[in-house]
């Protein structure tokens, strides 16, 4: 892969994601891509960063349904290499035997339905959300040699995908709506830094009272019990 055919390559995929005017066309272009690259079906899994213990998870994929179903049933998210791998965008990671040999039966299985090889790579959206793109085989072959222009890929596509279900506003990259106002954004910073809410009524010139009240409107908002929760909610989406 040259310089000069990999900037033509991005600026076609560029142009062609920026012509979607829904979400079922990012999968059709997605499935086109990911067999240009020589493999046969994809997964696009998108991780909001809150819940930390649940987050929640969107999947768009071609991958077999009832593998699929399979994936879920055993709640393999909670095992799979790759997902913890990818939380840092930009990495790619070849699947191998080894990788998941502390997977339980995923690899096993995974082979069963016709997955014999793959590649992942990762984007991180504004929001913190995390866009893992998975292309998949169903022959054996390894992709080490073809690794960089895999991931250079995959992860400018993985990028251009979390771009279109944004401006889509797809129910996947609903995290949290941000439509704090200002008032709110500057408690929640100054509630970060630690501050009571006597302190924080001092610094912003306004009564305890409004204070409490932004608060807890914010726990609502976050579905959490206490202002350590938003703090840390807050920083985890970027908000603060």
């Amino acid at each position: 892969m040259t310089t000069e055919n990999y900037f033509a390559w991005r600026a076609e995929a560029e142009s062609q994601f920026q012509h979607l005017t829904a979400a079922p066309q990012l999968k059709r272009l997605l499935q086109s891509y990911t067999e240009s690259l020589g493999f046969d079906c994809f997964a696009f899994l998108i991780q909001h960063p809150v819940p930390f213990t649940r987050p929640g998870i969107h999947v768009h994929s071609t991958y077999p349904k009832l593998w699929v179903k399979q994936y879920e049933k055993q709640n393999y998210f909670a095992v799979d290499p790759v997902l913890l791998l990818c939380q840092r965008p930009g990495r790619g990671v070849e699947w191998t035997a080894d990788l998941f040999t502390g997977a339980g039966n995923l690899w096993k299985e995974a082979g069963e339905f016709g997955l014999h090889s793959g590649f992942s790579c990762s984007a991180m959206a504004p929001n913190r959300a995390i866009g893992i793109l998975s292309i998949s085989s169903h022959q054996p072959f390894t992709t080490q040699q073809r690794r960089v222009e895999l991931e250079v890929k995959l992860h400018f596509l993985a990028e251009l995908s979390l771009r279109v279900l944004e401006r889509l506003n797809d129910d996947s990259m609903l995290v949290l709506k941000n439509d704090f106002s200002q008032r709110e954004l500057e408690i929640l910073k100054w509630t970060a830094e630690g501050k009571t809410s006597v302190e924080i009524s001092l610094i912003l010139s306004i009564s305890e009272h409004t204070v409490n009240f932004h608060q807890k409107k914010m726990q609502k908002r976050f579905n959490v019990s206490n202002k350590t929760q938003i703090a840390c909610y807050a920083a985890a989406i970027g908000l603060i």
